[in-house]
């Protein structure tokens, strides 16, 4: 006799575990959906809902003449502040740039495991309309390279280099050993940031690695004075790392009509821009790359490079290299 109602009691007690844990999940019981939940009668089910009841966090509230039990996170802690809820809804909509992914749904779950904590997320509904980032192309390669990712983000949370089949700007693909540093968001791309063997720092365009696998042994990961994402792309222009290229002093005069557009618009945090005489100057401090030239030639015929003197003989040479195009037609 003592067994079975030791039985019966395990019983009961994993039942009343079972509708804990799914208050806590964020599910809502009434005494029919537990009933069904558990395989009872509902008035098996009234007896484990009035038992749990009394647990701090659960809340008992009327729909019609129906009784709903709920479990309530802010009741039990401190609930996330208003920005904290704020910067989960924006980092939820990151999700579309990993779509097709695990990770697209899971910045949704984040942000909504935050907000039913809160005693605020009444005010949230339609949250996904109201928080956007317009994520434009996205990442091209996914969900098709899911587990390459999956791969990546493995290593670089463990700390283990990788083994990369990497395909450059002119197709030609190589092996490369690198330790894994960074996973970036760039112009709605990602990129890997890496340490290469010659203790070169690099950007790879997610895209265009073929293949990545773990190897070795896990490597020691750098303090923030030896590597810091912020200071590696203070002397950028984009997503070039140029540890070995000095930084220049640029400078961009635009058409008067630019004025409003540049007043109200940032490009680096080197940016100084000045109205005078009807013309507008940018002044940057940057390392000179491809993309600070693609930047000016975006601005059409109403930019001109004043300096330094070899960005602006090269970008005549552009310059003239495409009217030619457009006159020869080819």
């Amino acid at each position: 006799m003592s067994s079975d109602l030791e039985k019966r009691r395990f019983t009961q007690l994993h039942r009343t575990v079972q509708l804990i844990a799914d208050l806590m999940a964020g599910k809502s019981h009434d005494r029919n959906s537990a009933a069904a939940a558990l395989g009872i009668q509902p008035v098996s089910a009234d007896r484990q809902l009035k038992a749990i009841a009394r647990l701090p966090g659960v809340k008992v509230v009327k729909e019609g003449r129906r009784r709903v039990f709920r479990f309530d996170a802010a009741a039990i802690s401190d609930p996330p502040s208003l920005a904290v809820l704020i910067g989960a809804s924006f980092g939820a909509s990151l999700g579309p740039l990993f779509e097709g992914t695990p990770y697209q749904k899971a910045f949704s779950d984040a942000r909504d495991h935050l907000l039913r904590q809160s005693r605020r997320r009444g005010d949230f509904s339609e949250v996904e309309r109201k928080f956007v980032f317009l994520s434009q192309g996205g990442e091209i390669s996914l969900p098709e390279k899911g587990a390459q990712l999956d791969e990546l983000i493995a290593a670089l949370l463990e700390q283990y280099p990788v083994r990369i089949d990497y395909e450059d700007f002119a197709s030609v693909v190589r092996s490369r050993r690198v330790e894994p540093l960074s996973l970036a968001v760039y112009n709605h791309q990602l990129y890997l940031l890496g340490r290469e063997r010659t203790g070169e720092l690099r950007s790879f365009r997610f895209s265009r690695i073929r293949s990545a696998e773990a190897e070795g042994r896990p490597f020691k990961y750098p303090t923030k004075a030896e590597y810091d994402p912020e200071q590696v792309f203070a002397r950028s222009f984009g997503i070039f790392m140029m540890e070995d290229q000095p930084v220049e002093h640029v400078e961009l005069k635009l058409h008067a009509r630019w004025a409003a557009h540049v007043k109200s618009h940032r490009w680096h945090r080197s940016q100084r821009a000045v109205v005078l005489g009807g013309e507008v100057h940018i002044h940057l401090d940057v390392c000179v790359c491809p993309e600070v030239e693609a930047w000016v030639l975006s601005f059409g015929e109403e930019a001109e490079i004043l300096r330094p003197q070899s960005l602006r003989d090269k970008l005549a040479k552009r310059a003239e290299a495409l009217r030619q195009r457009y006159v020869t037609g080819g």
